[in-house]
């Protein structure tokens, strides 16, 4: 049990618990929620500029590494040591075999948060996450600046380095090195209705 400032206990959550809980119909199927170090949390509603930015990195990672890795969007990434699932937007997985997922056959190299409302829980919570769970890269795609926030070294659960992109450039994933991105083509184009 963790104490929080009021003094009131919480009650953390193992991975197999909340698998149970949304088994027993505790958590709907259609409720968007995930586990982050014990705590069931409801994640940030998805708008149309966040729905756009996510298919388009995921399209554009998948025709890239297509045979040479998975691309999975908005899929549980369980994290048994850490109580955690998050729902990450994107994952590159070190197995071009979908079937490998969440096996230790795959390793996650790549994980993006599509972030607005979102944003300061991704940049701090979501990446002391992934760095704990060593995944070597995490990118937080800010939709409010229009800029790509890179981690990468995770070492000893914090990112060494810390990189952030502006629209006009390139970037590429430490992994796949020859697959390079505008990031401006990662932004939906405008604000059509």
């Amino acid at each position: 049990m963790v104490r929080v400032a009021e003094g009131i206990e919480q009650r953390r959550f193992t991975v197999e618990e909340y698998h149970r809980m949304a088994e027993a119909g505790i958590l709907q199927p259609d409720e968007r929620v995930e586990l982050i170090r014990g705590v069931v949390r409801r994640m940030s509603p998805k708008n149309r500029a966040h729905v756009i930015a996510a298919t388009k990195l995921h399209q554009q990672l998948a025709r890239a590494l297509a045979g040479r890795a998975a691309v999975f969007k908005e899929d549980p990434l369980k994290l048994v040591r850490l109580d955690s699932e998050p729902e990450p937007d994107i994952v590159a997985t070190s197995s071009p075999h979908i079937d490998d997922y969440g096996t230790v056959v795959s390793k996650a190299l790549l994980v993006v948060e599509v972030a607005e409302s979102s944003l300061r829980y991704d940049l701090n919570v979501k990446a002391s996450l992934y760095a704990e769970a060593g995944v070597p890269e995490y990118w937080v795609l800010d939709l409010v600046d229009r800029e790509l926030v890179v981690f990468r070294s995770a070492h000893e659960g914090v990112y060494r380095q810390r990189a952030t992109y502006e629209a006009s450039d390139r970037v590429a994933p430490e992994a796949w090195p020859n697959v390079v991105l505008e990031v401006e083509k990662l932004f939906p184009e405008d604000e059509r209705s």
